[in-house]
C-alpha cells in the first residue's frame, strides 16, 4: 500500500499556489500533468466533483460527446480518501498528517468527544455544536489556509459552494481568507462561476459540487443516477460556462476539473455492523473512529484486539499498527502533527475487497451502496481534466 503524494491532490494544490508565487509546502504535480498553458495563464479554476472516480470519468469521456473536455489524466486522492480530509488538504496545501482532519469521525481529545467532522459536532448533536464548546473554526487547524498567502501575492481567491454549507463550521475552517459565494443548484453554480470569471476580479476560483457523492452513496457508483449526475456536471460546465465565455477570458484561464476521491460498491452482505455491546468493542477504549472503509482503533492491548478482530471478521479485515501507516507515509509527507497521531489511534482496521464497516454510534446509521475512505484503486484513483 502506497500513495504517490507528488502525483496527487496534494501535488496539484501545491502546483497552484506555486504558480501564483507562494512557496509550496510540498512537491508540485509534475508539469506535464497541467500542460504548457498552466504557467502563463492569469487565472486558475478548479471544479471539484465529489466522488467522481477515475474509471467512471474515463467511461464518461469515452461515451459522451464532450466538445471541450479531453481524456482525463489519472492522479491520486490523499489518504484516507474522504471529503473532510481532501478539502482540508486543498484548503491548506498541507498533507493529512500535518493538518489532522483525518476522517469523518474523529476522537478529539482536546474536546473529550467523538466528533462528526462534516457536521463539526459531537456525534448525534446538531451541526456546529463544537463551536458552542469552544472550537473556533478560524483557529481550529494548526496550519494556515492558502487564501491569505494568495491574496498577499495578488491572487484574489474565490470559493463557490452550496449555500447550505456557506456558514457551516467546516466551511469556515476551509475558507478563511477567501471570498465565498453560495449557490442553490448546478445552473446557479455555473452561472456564478462564469460571471466571476467575466468580472476578472478573481485569480483562483474553487467550485465544489457534492451530488455525485450523494448519488453514489444512495444508488451505488455504477448506477445510472451516479453516471448521469457526473455527466450533467461536465456538460453543464461546457454549455453554461465555457461556450459562453469570451475568447479573451478563455485564453487567460486554465480550467481544472477533478474529484476528492472515488467510491467502491459495498454490498450489504459484506457490511460489518459494529455495536457498543460487541465483544470486539470490549477490547477497545472507545468506539472505533474513522471511515466505513478504514477504522482507527484505540486499545491498551493491540494483540487482544487483533485476535478478537480476526475471530469477528475472519480474513476479510487487515489490522495494522497506526505507526506503521505513519512511517510508510500513507498519511503524506511532512512533520506529523501531535493531534494527528492522537487521532489515528493504536491500530487501523482495513477491510479487504468490497467489505466495509457500519459503526452504530446512534443506531440510526443507514446502509450505503457506495463508500470510500480506503486504499483501493476505485477509491484513490481520480481524474484530472485540464481545459
Amino acid at each position: 500500500m502506497r500513495v504517490d503524494y507528488e502525483k496527487s491532490l496534494l501535488g496539484l494544490i501545491n502546483s497552484i499556489v506555486s504558480k501564483f508565487g507562494v512557496v509550496p509546502l510540498h512537491k508540485p504535480l509534475p508539469k506535464e500533468y497541467l500542460g504548457p498553458k498552466f504557467e502563463s495563464a492569469k487565472r486558475v479554476v478548479m471544479i471539484l466533483i465529489d466522488a467522481l472516480g477515475y474509471d467512471a470519468a474515463l467511461n464518461l469521456f469515452q461515451n459522451s460527446n464532450f466538445k471541450h473536455i479531453d481524456k482525463p489524466k489519472k492522479i491520486s486522492s490523499v489518504f484516507p480518501s474522504t471529503t473532510v480530509n481532501v478539502l482540508t488538504t486543498l484548503a491548506t496545501a498541507a498533507s493529512p498528517i500535518e493538518h489532522g482532519m483525518l476522517g469523518y469521525i474523529l476522537y478529539l481529545k482536546e474536546f473529550g468527544t467523538l466528533a462528526n467532522m462534516i457536521d463539526f459536532s459531537p456525534i448525534g448533536m446538531p451541526r456546529d455544536t463544537l463551536i458552542s464548546r469552544g472550537a473556533n473554526p478560524s483557529t481550529f487547524l494548526d496550519v494556515k489556509t492558502i487564501y491569505e498567502p494568495l491574496r498577499n501575492y495578488g491572487a484574489n481567491p474565490l470559493i463557490i459552494i452550496p449555500s447550505s454549507f456557506k456558514e457551516s463550521g467546516l466551511s469556515k475552517i476551509h475558507d478563511h481568507g477567501s471570498a465565498v459565494q453560495g449557490y442553490f443548484d448546478i445552473i446557479d453554480m455555473m452561472v456564478k462561476l462564469r460571471n466571476s470569471l467575466e468580472s476578472e476580479k478573481f485569480s483562483y476560483i474553487y467550485a465544489y459540487w457534492p451530488m455525485v457523492d450523494a448519488m453514489g452513496h444512495i444508488y451505488g457508483p455504477s448506477s445510472e443516477e451516479y453516471i448521469e449526475e457526473s455527466r450533467l456536471v461536465l456538460k453543464t460546465f461546457e454549455d453554461i460556462v465555457y461556450e459562453r465565455l469570451s475568447d479573451k477570458v478563455k485564453d487567460d484561464t486554465v480550467f481544472i476539473i477533478t474529484a476528492d476521491h472515488g467510491q467502491i460498491h459495498t454490498p450489504w452482505q459484506h457490511e460489518y455492523h459494529i455495536k457498543p455491546e460487541d465483544k470486539f468493542v470490549s477490547t477497545l477504549q472507545i468506539l472505533p473512529t474513522g471511515e466505513p472503509r478504514i477504522m482507527y482503533l484505540y486499545t491498551k492491548d493491540p494483540q487482544k484486539t487483533i485476535d478478537e478482530g480476526e475471530r469477528t471478521f475472519g480474513s476479510n479485515v487487515e489490522f495494522h499498527s497506526s505507526m506503521e501507516f505513519l512511517d510508510e507515509g500513507l498519511f503524506g509527507p511532512g512533520i506529523p502533527n501531535p493531534k494527528s497521531i492522537m487521532r489515528i489511534g493504536d491500530l487501523i482496521a482495513v477491510p479487504r475487497n468490497d467489505y466495509s464497516f457500519v459503526v452504530k454510534y446512534t443506531g440510526n446509521e443507514h446502509q450505503m451502496k457506495g463508500k470510500h475512505g480506503g486504499l483501493s484503486e476505485a477509491e484513490m484513483d481520480i481524474p484530472l481534466f485540464v481545459i
